[in-house]
């Protein structure tokens, strides 16, 4: 892999020399463990968490989903924040600052059992995601498409199958009250994960940042940008309710934790395997098509449990999902990469992340909402569903820019 640093460097650091593709690669995977932090171990993981929440503090599913909303609505603001932000402050600063907000906030949800003190923390986990997801998409794709592929489907894939292997057993063994530990032990690896994170920043050029408009290019990027706000509204409501559904079906409940275990273990598998098995089709695509056939696979496998009862639906899902869900927001990093200039890119990101997190505040109260009232989570993961169809023919429409230069 090469890449061209006379695109990266910001004005004044014109000196700055590439650094070899190996280390490219390492800064890549240290990077990653943002993206772990932010949305594997801080958004995902809360499915794990949720179920004994649920029981312990005796949460309707619309109050379930609001926890996960007002992390939304963080993310919301936090992606707001950065579209101003970015030009004055840079990636990189932002970026460290998002990844130990998070990483605090998400230590904090362990300390408390009041509901407004948990939204509280949900949403500063939300406000620092946005920060480090936003900023470090922008930074893994100044060293290339491999690169992006690393930060997204690597790291959410660690959070998942970390979270996978210890959660669901941690509650088997000394149940539902023991919840606020899990947060504990959650967000004491990720304040460890901040080291890695941080210190890989500070080793990658910081591209020269300007506000989207200056581009005059938004317009051209609206169909990527209603697809992403789409995907953002459909996917959250898997992620917050599956292992919740999968709960529901009942069974024997050494056997259920093990079913919930491999599940999430299988999710983030397939979500670390997605590096290799999208980063060709990702590296040549310059428009939609590689964002509109992720969502493709998405919708199938957030549909298929709902089709295929039992043990091999419910897993086939997770693969399918695993290796597609991080493989969108790489499309769109990839895209604005491909078709933008780099002080572009941040500005560019800030508002297609801002649309994505506007999805994600709707996605699970309104999920929440649909099980309450029809007395099923079927119901609201069904909706999911038929909403991610909606956002690849969106994606589909998406073409080519022209010249990025």
């Amino acid at each position: 892999m090469t890449r061209d640093s006379s695109i990266l460097v910001s004005p004044g650091a014109e000196t700055a020399v590439a650094q070899p593709p190996a280390g490219d690669l390492a800064r890549a995977w240290a990077l990653s463990s943002a993206a772990a932090i932010s949305v594997g171990f801080a958004r995902f993981d809360y499915a794990l968490i949720l179920p004994a929440m649920k029981t312990d503090l005796a949460l309707t599913y619309a109050q379930a989903g609001w926890l996960n909303t007002v992390n939304g609505l963080g993310y919301l603001l936090g992606a707001l924040l950065a579209i101003f932000a970015v030009g004055r402050l840079g990636n990189r600063r932002l970026f460290a600052w998002g990844t130990l907000l998070t990483a605090a906030a998400v230590f904090g949800t362990g300390l408390t059992h009041d509901l407004a003190w948990l939204a509280i923390w949900r949403f500063l986990a939300g406000l620092g995601g946005a920060g480090a997801f936003v900023c470090g998409g922008v930074l893994a794709g100044a060293l290339g498409a491999r690169a992006i592929v690393i930060f997204f489907g690597c790291g959410i894939g660690f959070g998942l199958m970390a979270g996978g292997a210890v959660l669901p057993w941690l509650f088997h063994v000394y149940g539902s009250v023991v919840w606020p530990q899990a947060w504990l032990l959650v967000g004491a690896v990720c304040l460890l994960l901040c080291i890695p994170a941080i210190r890989a920043s500070g080793g990658i050029p910081e591209p020269s940042s300007r506000h989207l408009a200056a581009s005059g290019r938004w317009r051209d990027c609206s169909a990527v940008y209603l697809a992403y706000f789409v995907f953002g509204l459909g996917y959250i409501a898997y992620m917050t309710f599956m292992i919740a559904w999968v709960r529901q079906q009942g069974g024997d409940s050494g056997q259920l934790t093990t079913l919930v275990s491999a599940m999430w273990m299988a999710l983030g598998l397939a979500s670390l395997s997605a590096a290799v098995l999208w980063r060709g089709l990702l590296a040549r695509s310059r428009d939609g098509r590689v964002m509109s056939a992720a969502l493709l696979v998405l919708v199938l496998g957030a549909a298929l449990p709902l089709a295929l009862n039992g043990v091999a639906g419910i897993m086939a899902s997770a693969v399918l999902v695993g290796v597609s869900v991080g493989i969108v927001p790489s499309s769109v990093t990839h895209f604005v990469k491909a078709n933008l200039p780099p002080p572009a890119w941040g500005g560019t990101m800030a508002v297609a992340t801002s649309l994505f997190a506007a999805g994600q505040v709707i996605g699970p109260v309104a999920c929440g909402w649909l099980s309450d009232h029809y007395g099923s989570l079927s119901v609201g993961l069904a909706a999911s569903a038929a909403v991610l169809m909606l956002a690849a023919a969106l994606a589909a429409l998406q073409r080519a820019l022209g010249s990025a230069a």
